[in-house]
């Protein structure tokens, strides 16, 4: 089993009808964990993988002022994956009744950074394509996300290979009640450089940033629509910790 020290970096700022002071500055999120992934070739040739995350803490801005790690899960979060020609997905054991806002959310998706689907037979200097459709939750409010990450292999030699990665992400929900309704709607772009072992596959060493701008709109009766806008800066660094 492999083990990787993963950080995300988000900084975010918030614009629009009803903001002022504090709330217009630029928040910070800063997540960390340590993640495991082990890997068994079904006979099927896909990839099933166990894998585990530990250590996982936020700091934050913006509810914490004197900036000390909290930590936010108390127990190791346990995790399956399937990796083939088509897809990677990434599970929680057991899975979550409801993903809203769970901390467990964000480790499942720091663990799936790690992994990168690379297809049989590819060579130095082609491309392919993923994309997926998730359903995620944020603030009581459910959303669909579309994914699709354009992958090149630059450097394919006996010790490594490395992979640029252009990712494209589309998002759109609705919730709230009769009273107080919320839309979002955003895009994001991002890049990422991923260094793989040549030997074994396994990453070595990923670091990407991605942007994300999103319109929030919320409606009361009686009353004219409120209009937002966030946009968030994420920086993602992993490092195999030997």
């Amino acid at each position: 089993m492999a083990t990787w020290r993963v950080q995300s970096l988000a900084r975010l700022k918030v614009s629009g009808e009803g903001v002022s002071g504090s709330a217009a500055d630029e928040q910070r999120v800063e997540s960390r964990a340590l993640v495991s992934w082990r890997f068994d070739r079904t006979t099927a040739g896909a990839l099933k993988g166990a894998g585990q995350v530990d250590s996982f803490t936020v700091r934050t801005s913006f509810d914490n002022s004197k900036g000390t790690m909290l930590p936010t899960m108390p127990a190791l979060l346990l995790l399956d994956a399937v990796m083939d020609s088509a897809l990677v997905r990434v599970t929680t054991r057991p899975p979550l009744a409801n993903e809203c806002d769970r901390p467990e959310a964000g480790a499942a998706a720091l663990a799936r950074e790690l992994l990168v689907r690379i297809p049989n037979g590819i060579l130095a200097g082609e491309r392919w394509k993923d994309s997926t459709v998730t359903l995620v939750c944020r603030n009581g409010v459910p959303m669909t996300v579309y994914s699709t990450v354009i992958s090149t292999l630059e450097k394919l030699d006996d010790r490594q290979l490395v992979l640029r990665r252009e990712l494209v992400t589309r998002l759109e929900g609705k919730g709230g009640s009769a009273f107080r309704s919320l839309e979002l709607a955003g895009t994001a772009t991002g890049s990422q450089r991923v260094e793989i072992a040549a030997a074994g596959g396994t990453v070595e060493r990923l670091e990407g940033t991605s942007t994300l701008t999103m319109q929030a709109t919320e409606r009361t009766p009686g009353n004219a629509a409120r209009t937002q806008q966030i946009v968030q800066k994420v920086e993602v660094r992993a490092e195999r910790v030997r």
